[in-house]
């Protein structure tokens, strides 16, 4: 029987409501009763709150499980999606570690250990972060999304683990305890995501529960920085309270939830320290000429990902391979035997190819070394490419073309004089949801008709990053604990 992986995790990010201090407790207390472990992102602000408000007891608890970072200050403005609209993926970055890197430091300090995860405040994902988390050491992003959806399981994009666009699989816990039967449907609806993860020889489910709604009616941000309004602490107003009924069912309600998912025997519990070792990166650290030839075959007709006899490779890796082939083969006049693989980012600006069909090939060689370089000097693909005086040429079109020339070198042929541009797709870009982008700029938090197209632009270059995640073959014996860095 394959395994069903499910990972719960709480957003920990009331800072307004003082209330709220206690929920961690309960819901441990629960989690304890069925040693299923959790993930839990905090808001920095509210580790400061609960440092203010004596609950050491509160971090002293936490700790024992696996802790991630969930912003600085989560909503006030400039929120992410305001600070970020009109940067690229690597100014973007930076802007990020300014904003948000005392806040990381924070939570870091207080919990002894680098976070586990990080995830977006409300709907606003984007993917300038990456780079930043890399760069902080932060392995996995856990949260949800719709905006990119690789076919409803965890993936890889610009280097980092995802556990982020489960959508089919997303089960949310909050505010379904207000209705008497709404245990019921969640317990249907795993039953339903578990007998077709099973169909398909197993997956991931994810599980969110915001604890303050059990205690609050209304989101704490949206009452306190709603429609692009700040607040200052002094004006801080605090939702309006569930009754104690729907508390207490609240409560109730999760301890079935979590009794009825922890009786299912192929059902195990994760958490973003143990998906990081779970979750393989699926691409061998490098490829022998066999492999090359697949590479280059595959990308010849198709910009998407390649996921075959065990090779898991983004578009960018493919990039990187087929650069390195060329540039060796211009130096020695022979397709190396073995080529080490990197993974740059995605270009940062689109492009449309212009100039001749007909290249010199000769030509395609010097600029595959000029990408190359570009890759390794700034992390990145470049934007275009220029071939000789023939042309400039979009990532996706060079990557065609060269794959296509690659081809017939390892198929002995001798180097062409010429070689016919190859038109491409952007890559990826089938898996993501413009109309989901759309949606999550109209978070209640930001301000009214607040537009992010540059935002959306660099979600799709960076789709040049891609891939699925794979599972190891072998289990992990420690994913059932609370799964604390070693």
């Amino acid at each position: 029987m394959s395994k069903v992986y499910v990972y719960l995790w709480f957003d920990i990010e009331d800072y307004v409501t003082k209330e709220s201090d206690d929920l961690p407790l309960t819901a441990f207390k629960i989690l304890k009763k069925y040693d299923v472990p959790v993930s839990c992102k905090i808001v920095a602000e509210k580790v400061l709150a609960l440092q203010k408000n004596g609950r050491s007891d509160v971090i002293t608890a936490m700790s024992e499980y696996d802790v991630g970072f969930h912003m600085s200050k989560h909503s006030q403005h400039p929120t992410i999606y305001e600070y970020l609209a009109d940067l690229d993926v690597r100014s973007g970055a930076k802007e990020f570690l300014a904003r948000e890197g005392v806040g990381f430091e924070l939570v870091k300090q207080v919990f002894g250990r680098t976070p586990s995860c990080f995830g977006h405040p409300g709907s606003a994902w984007a993917p300038h972060v990456y780079p930043a988390l890399s760069k902080l050491g932060i392995p996995v992003y856990l949260d949800e999304t719709s905006i990119l959806n690789l076919n409803d399981q965890p993936y890889w994009y610009c280097g980092i683990l995802n556990l982020n666009g489960a959508n089919r699989n997303f089960m949310l816990f909050d505010y379904t305890f207000e209705d008497p039967r709404g245990v019921e449907a969640l317990k249907k609806k795993f039953k339903t995501i578990h007998s077709r993860l099973q169909r398909k020889n197993g997956g991931a489910v994810s599980i969110l529960f915001h604890l303050h709604t059990s205690i609050n009616k209304k989101f704490w941000d949206e009452v306190n920085f709603g429609n692009g309004q700040n607040r200052s602490e002094e004006e801080y107003e605090r939702p309006p309270a569930q009754p104690p009924e729907i508390t207490r069912r609240a409560w109730e309600a999760f301890d079935e939830l979590i009794r009825h998912i922890s009786q299912f025997k192929d059902v195990e519990f994760i958490t973003a320290t143990s998906a990081a070792k779970l979750y393989d990166r699926a691409s061998p650290k490098t490829l022998d000429k066999k492999q090359l030839r697949d590479v280059a075959k595959h990308f010849t007709h198709s910009t998407d990902y390649l996921r075959d006899d065990g090779i898991v490779l983004s578009p960018a890796e493919g990039l990187n391979a087929i650069t390195k082939a060329l540039t060796t083969y211009a130096a020695s006049g022979r397709i190396p035997e073995q080529i080490e693989l990197q993974e740059p980012l995605g270009p940062m600006t689109p492009f449309r190819s212009k100039g001749k069909r007909k290249l010199q090939s000769k030509d395609l060689i010097v600029a595959a070394e000029s990408v190359l370089n570009h890759m390794n000097a700034e992390g990145c693909i470049p934007s275009s490419i220029n071939v000789g005086q023939s042309g400039i040429l979009s990532p996706e079109d060079f990557l065609a073309t060269a794959s296509k020339l690659l081809n017939k070198l390892l198929s002995n042929q001798r180097l062409p004089e010429t070689i016919t541009v190859t038109k491409s797709d952007r890559p990826n870009l089938r898996y993501i949801n413009e109309s989901s982008f759309q949606k999550a700029c109209k978070w209640k938090v930001l301000p009214s008709g607040f537009k992010a197209p540059k935002i959306l632009e660099q979600i799709k270059l960076q789709a040049w990053t891609l891939k699925p995640a794979t599972i190891k073959t072998q289990d992990l014996s420690s994913s059932t604990s609370a799964n604390l860095p070693a």
